[in-house]
């Protein structure tokens, strides 16, 4: 291996040039990285929403008197928020930390959520009994275990 001038310049400008890529390259896969975990985590609170409302439709399916219990396992720092006031008594909502990912609206049929909603999270295990309520019924959720 030869060393001249030309080598001695070269080498400086290459780790420089390389250092520049990485720099830049490395703080946008570290957003990429953490917006698909994030995508996934949403993904999987959705699943456990869909849990609550298949329950929940089955509950109210059943009549006055019905109860169903589910399984549900909502990680660390996000909840699931059931029920509640006005049109947010139809729809589970779904929170990563303080973040509002989404809403699964329960219109078809449109199962009433009866109280005023509860926030769940890590692994429970909740009731869902139909009650009367108004003129029709609604379903009631609690958390058992």
């Amino acid at each position: 291996m030869r060393m001249d001038r030309k080598g001695v310049i070269g080498m400086p400008v290459r780790l420089a040039v390389t250092f520049l890529v990485l720099a830049i390259a490395v703080p946008v896969l570290i957003d990429y990285v953490e917006d698909y975990r994030n995508g996934t985590e949403a993904t999987g609170l959705m699943a456990q929403a869909e849990i609550v409302s298949d329950t929940a439709e089955k509950t109210f399916y059943s009549g006055e008197g019905g109860a169903f219990t589910a399984k549900i396992s909502v990680g660390h720092g996000n909840r699931l928020v059931i029920g509640g006031q006005g049109s947010d008594a139809y729809a589970i909502r779904v929170f990563c930390g303080d973040e509002d990912v989404g809403r699964l609206v329960m219109d078809r049929p449109a199962v009433r959520i009866a109280g005023d909603g509860m926030s769940v999270s890590g692994e429970r295990t909740l009731l869902f009994e139909c009650v009367a309520y108004g003129a029709g019924c609604a379903v009631e959720v609690s958390v058992i275990a």
